[in-house]
């Protein structure tokens, strides 16, 4: 069996529960994951569970099965949903939990959200190309904090804690991104 959701003599199908994101695709927890393997993967479990594989039997199930694959994927896929999840996973605290966010992330994200309307304001295209380079630059820079850390996982509680503030951080610079 390739997979712990389906059998792929009988086509029996198998409840996902208690399996993580990344046992869904046969993959160990872990920040770095190959983009390309898990599409590959993700092709061949959602062809294995799709509900015309299975024609008339336990659709409820399968369509349940592919729900499940397509929010894993979409987390997996995802650099900062996938550190979430990690953290998730080893017992981090969740964002609501702790919304803990260093005084100079605030200071910068107001900083360029000013200059960003101002240069909306004034049509300034340039202005607001760099305003949205500096944005990428923040940006990049906490996700590389984000992997770091992620990797070190489980890691320590103050590993956990200082991942949980990136995550935090990082929010300002994406809502930074979309507005630039």
């Amino acid at each position: 069996m390739d997979s712990p959701l389906f059998c792929d003599h009988c086509r029996s199908l198998y409840p996902a529960e208690g399996l993580n994101h990344f046992e869904l695709f046969g993959f160990a927890p872990a920040y770095d994951l190959d983009p390309a393997a898990l599409r590959q993967k993700y092709l061949q479990v959602s062809r294995g569970v799709h509900p015309d594989y299975h024609g008339t039997g336990d659709s409820s199930l399968s369509l349940h099965l592919s729900a499940q694959l397509n929010e894993a994927h979409r987390v997996l896929l995802d650099p900062v949903l996938r550190a979430e999840y990690l953290l998730e996973l080893v017992g981090g605290k969740s964002a609501k939990e702790d919304k803990n966010v260093p005084p100079e992330v605030l200071g910068t994200a107001l900083l360029l959200r000013e200059e960003i309307q101002e240069a909306k304001a004034a049509g300034d295209a340039a202005a607001l190309e760099s305003c949205g380079t500096r944005a990428r630059t923040v940006y990049d820079r906490t996700l590389a904090t984000i992997a770091d850390l992620a990797r070190r996982l489980p890691g320590d509680e103050g590993a956990r804690a200082q991942l949980r503030t990136a995550l935090n951080s990082i929010k300002y610079y994406q809502k930074l991104l979309a507005e630039s």
